[in-house]
């Protein structure tokens, strides 16, 4: 028997996700996308692109509209039942986040090694 994993999210949280608006700390964005894309280390300037790169399987797995209104509304509450991403879904995100344009690409980048 295959054991289904799942994450909990507070709807909040994904409407973070869902609605481009934040509805609760930036962290917890950060924390959510790094979930759900299996990836460590998001920066600021990958947020955008991979928010768009998970939005197809987030669709897939949020069908209620009101997820997707594009308003911020602190009284949508309660949590949501997400399945965890397989591989291949977790490849299919990489692939929509590599196509994307790099908004660094042709900037002088200071790299800062520890």
């Amino acid at each position: 028997m295959l054991n289904h994993l799942e994450i909990t999210m507070d709807i909040q949280r994904l409407r973070n996700l869902t609605t481009g608006r934040l509805h609760t700390e930036i962290g917890h964005v950060y924390e959510d996308l790094e979930a759900i894309t299996g990836e460590r280390g998001l920066m600021t300037h990958m947020l955008p692109r991979a928010a768009r790169a998970i939005e197809p399987w987030l669709r897939e797995h949020v069908s209620d509209p009101r997820f997707w209104d594009g308003e911020y509304d602190t009284t949508h509450i309660g949590e949501h039942v997400l399945p965890e991403p397989t591989t291949d879904d977790r490849a299919a995100m990489l692939e929509r986040y590599k196509a994307q344009p790099n908004p660094l690409e042709g900037k002088d980048v200071i790299a800062v090694h520890v």
